[in-house]
């Protein structure tokens, strides 16, 4: 039997994953696109094949991860998840003996992903 895959939020991300979802109920307008029904379906479709599959998304590249984003995130195995309208989900995983867990621990538009891993634009 295979280990027991479990998808978790870090605080933060899931503070502003409940915001989305309210924000989806309430029905409210995304000021640009992806609307917020698309970047949760995104999400949500994210989450499914991580519980599927914890390896999904693609390693970032340790060139991109600066000491600030190592103490930020407590590691420097991060992975990355494309989401739609060029977003980004980021998560690390934690594994024991009994279960794997796939640990989200935030997502970005494109532009502040960029930022933050020092990519440059062509």
């Amino acid at each position: 039997m295979g280990k027991e895959i479990v998808v978790r939020f870090d605080a933060p991300a899931y503070e502003e994953y409940k915001e989305l979802q309210e924000a989806v109920a309430q029905g409210k307008h995304s000021p640009a696109k992806p609307t917020y029904e698309q970047l949760l379906a995104s999400i949500n479709n994210a989450i499914c094949n991580l519980k599927l599959n914890p390896y999904y998304g693609d390693l970032v590249p340790r060139k991109y991860l600066n000491k600030a984003i190592v103490n930020r995130y407590g590691t420097d195995k991060l992975l990355r998840v494309e989401l739609v309208g060029f977003w980004r989900m980021l998560y690390t995983i934690i594994g024991d003996e009994a279960k794997i867990i796939a640990f989200i621990l935030e997502y970005m538009d494109h532009k502040e992903y960029n930022k933050k891993f020092g990519y440059k634009r062509r």
